[in-house]
């Protein structure tokens, strides 16, 4: 067994006893919730380690299977129930946009950004979050932002509703929160709006709400007129992404819209001509998939290029699930689609390393020329291809039906319709973001 696979275990293990001393999930399902306070959890476990999950996968089993989160009310004591905690981050496949930092900037070596903090920086310095902030606001002006808070604060005394996700029907359960800890990135101000940032230096599948509400919440009672806009941050293979939200219900936790998505990256132009891939695609001889390695489940091809750099040292599914706030099934999906590529392989240990082809991605910058490699990588392979030939010929209409069925007759692992619409999933990210790095 691993450390890393102790560590959740007793995770569990803990919130196991608890569930069964307290009567947990009965109560739940009686009352709605059920308040516990870090003193009894510390009978089994440390509070702060039994409480803090960013992201739906985090969460201990009993959790999961009973759609169950948790939520601080103050300093000290917890509410669980079946609550809309969590928000899926929306992440389309766009071409990023080209940007600078100023010249006069020394200190930064845009391709050696290793932090959340130094990629916000980045954003900043480089005009990225006043484009964003103009942009959402419908701005003809190119005004400058000012970077003001930053750090933990507490919240004060904040009355909200929350959406649950009762067995009969949606309820809201009204929370009352005295001094719970809000931590904020960066807020960034300018004359008439104000943006709140929470940054990841990785792709999440989801992030929970809090993050972003409760700073909202902060800041709107100290602004009387100024726009609030509440976006999460993801600097990812180079690439700065902002997705902005917004609550369209100031007291309500669960209210929370996506907005739209704006990406960009430093000193590179992603237009990849598409005729290097056609020219590829004519005269290279199409390839069969593998059938010792699993058909890919991975439809973020942003997030399945960043894992590579998580590979640089040979890494289990339960260590990547870790470091990546994956859960291991995910880890294990990603990592696999990194070998049906031929970046990375599988040891006899069961851990995955890179390849020789993998290291070489590794150390080349998110550019024309990596990206023509990969893309090779994917259109080696005779159901890849095939998608790629009927999207350039019919778009998006009927792609997915037409994918299902190529997979059905073509992967043998492939059994069920419901399995082949997951993989043509996949199989539509991949190609979307073929799309984003290319030009015609």
């Amino acid at each position: 067994m691993t450390k890393t696979s102790r560590k959740v275990n007793k995770t569990d293990d803990a919130w196991n006893k608890l569930f069964e001393k307290y009567n947990i999930k009965d109560e739940v399902e009686n009352n709605g919730f059920f308040r516990i306070t870090s003193t009894q959890i510390n009978e089994f476990r440390e509070a702060r380690l039994m409480t803090k999950f960013d992201h739906s996968n985090q969460l201990p089993t009993l959790f999961s299977e009973n759609n169950f989160s948790i939520l601080p009310d103050t300093r000290g004591t917890y509410i669980i129930g079946r609550f809309k905690a969590y928000e899926k981050l929306k992440m389309i496949p766009t071409k990023p946009k080209f940007v600078k930092l100023p010249e006069y900037i020394e200190t930064i070596d845009i391709h050696n950004i290793t932090s959340e903090a130094v990629a916000l920086n980045v954003a900043h310095a480089s005009g990225m979050v006043d484009e964003v902030m103009n942009k959402v606001q419908n701005k003809d002006t190119s005004e400058k932002s000012v970077l003001t808070l930053t750090g933990r604060m507490s919240s004060g005394k904040l009355f909200y509703k929350i959406n649950t996700r009762s067995k009969l029907n949606d309820e809201v359960y009204n929370f009352e929160v005295t001094n719970s800890q809000v931590e904020i990135d960066g807020s960034y101000e300018d004359d008439s709006s104000i943006a709140l940032i929470e940054a990841k230096a990785k792709v999440p599948k989801d992030f929970m709400i809090r993050q972003l509400y409760y700073p909202f919440r902060v800041i709107n009672s100290i602004t009387d007129n100024k726009k609030i806009l509440p976006i999460f941050f993801t600097f990812a293979d180079d690439v700065f992404y902002f997705s902005v939200y917004e609550f369209t219900d100031a007291m309500n936790y669960s209210s929370i819209k996506w907005k739209g998505q704006y990406s960009f990256i430093l000193n590179e132009n992603l237009n990849l001509d598409i005729r290097h891939i056609h020219n590829f695609i004519e005269k290279t001889p199409m390839k069969y998939e593998p059938n010792d390695v699993v058909y890919p489940q991975a439809d973020n091809v942003m997030r399945l290029l960043d894992m590579i750099d998580y590979l640089v040292e040979p890494k289990s599914k339960e260590e990547l699930a870790k470091e990546y706030e994956f859960n291991i099934r995910q880890s294990d999906y990603y990592a696999n689609a990194l070998v049906f590529l031929g970046l990375a392989q599988k040891q006899t240990d069961l851990k995955f390393s890179l390849s020789k082809l993998g290291q070489k991605i590794q150390k080349m910058y998110n550019n024309n020329e990596r990206n023509k490699i990969i893309i090779e990588c994917m259109l080696q392979y005779n159901t890849l291809r095939k998608a790629f030939l009927y999207y350039e010929e019919h778009g998006p209409n009927g792609f997915n039906k037409y994918v299902s069925g190529i997979l059905l007759n073509n992967i043998h692992s492939i059994q069920s319709e419901s399995t082949a619409k997951r993989r043509a999933g996949t199989v539509k990210g991949w190609i979307e973001w073929i799309y984003s790095v290319t030009s015609k």
